[in-house]
């Protein structure tokens, strides 16, 4: 049976919380989380070497960092040498990655990202030099990533349509990606069920819990006007997350009753989402988001075993319709509406929907499941 290499910007949950505090601006929690958690289901049934580029930029206190292995039961995780100066990435990093992974079999696979540019070219030169077939990895359209080129955009998707079989969140996605229908799985996503431990961050009284991008489009501001509406002294809302604008802090900072954490680890957001009253994604309804992106946020909040109040959303509402208070868009009013049928609901109630959340989405996205359905594209 051979081994996968998976190519990513993701780290080991202990490198990520060890480089977190040298960013000026948070990377892509969503992303780190969901490609971690994917490894290490695929690492229930397969060895994996993790060839890992780390993301940094600008942003990164640290200018270049060196490479590393480092074992964890039968997952690899090989960091490659990365840095700032774009002309050393240009030269070497394919050449680093090569070295990274060393020897292979003929029976090995590589999974890659597909969002990122560098590291796709650098997966499909490799499988083709070395007969290996590649598998992407299908978290959103291309066209919706922020703060790059469509010129950058438009090259990541054609690149991405020249692979052996995909993995997607989305049918559309797959339509997308796959118009020659290859071998492909969809999956709604990732989770895993945590152990209960207490918040780093202690918060005094019962609070709501919103985790996640904060930027505009996803909903932020409508929530934080919606909590404040509520006019509820008793409760706090706690917000940590990414992709925040230079303005952010300063906003939330003008409210009493809102704790703003920034961004944390993956540990330390569970640790809070399990002790929340209730979770909210206010992500509101957008065809170009909806059809390419899984709400993954909203996965993790029902794994995690907490009451979720979340805007009405197709795919959402085919496989977990029992498992969410709905709003009905994303709109102040119809999160207020939201939050307060769902604060008014009797412990039996509330419970019933825990209970049939957690049983629903581990049916469909636990570890064991997850790996089921790849080991079959395998």
């Amino acid at each position: 049976m051979g081994k996968v290499f998976y190519f990513t910007t993701a780290q080991s949950k202990q490198e990520f919380a060890r480089l977190l505090p040298k960013w000026r601006v948070s990377p892509n929690l969503s992303n780190q989380n969901f490609h971690n958690k994917l490894i290490r289901a695929i690492a229930t049934i397969r060895d994996i070497d993790v060839i890992s580029a780390r993301p940094i930029n600008r942003h990164f206190f640290i200018p270049q960092l060196f490479k590393k292995t480092v074992k964890d039961g039968n997952i690899t995780w090989k960091y490659i040498r990365v840095t700032t100066d774009k002309i050393n990435k240009k030269l070497f990093f394919y050449k680093r990655i090569r070295e990274a992974i060393g020897q292979v079999k003929e029976d090995d696979v590589i999974i890659t990202d597909t969002l990122n540019l560098s590291l796709l070219k650098a997966a499909i030169r490799f499988s083709k030099t070395n007969n290996l077939k590649i598998i992407g990895i299908c978290t959103d359209s291309p066209l919706n990533i922020s703060f790059t080129t469509d010129k950058y955009k438009n090259e990541l998707l054609e690149l991405g349509k020249e692979l052996d079989a995909y993995i997607c969140l989305t049918e559309k996605l797959n339509n997308l990606y796959n118009p020659e229908n290859k071998p492909f799985v969809i999956i709604d996503g990732v989770t895993e069920k945590v152990d209960y431990r207490e918040p780093k961050y202690k918060i005094d009284g019962p609070y709501i819990f919103f985790g996640g991008s904060l930027m505009h489009e996803y909903g932020i501001r409508n929530l934080i006007n919606a909590f404040e509406s509520l006019e509820r002294k008793d409760l706090k809302l706690v917000v940590c997350g990414h992709h925040e604008d230079k303005n952010f802090k300063s906003y939330v900072n003008h409210f009493e009753n809102i704790v703003y954490v920034g961004a944390l680890t993956y540990d330390e957001v569970n640790a809070l989402e399990q002790d929340a009253i209730l979770a909210v994604n206010p992500r509101p309804n957008n065809d170009k988001i909806d059809d390419y992106s899984f709400p993954s946020k909203t996965l993790e909040y029902l794994s995690n075993g907490v009451l979720t109040v979340a805007v009405r959303n197709s795919l959402l509402e085919n496989r977990y319709k029992e498992c969410i208070v709905w709003a009905r868009d994303g709109s102040m009013e119809a999160l207020k509406e939201a939050i307060e049928q769902a604060l008014s609901l009797t412990d039996v109630e509330a419970n019933k929907i825990k209970k049939t959340a957690i049983k629903t989405v581990s049916e469909r996205t636990s570890f064991e499941n997850v790996s089921k359905v790849i080991e079959v594209l395998l």
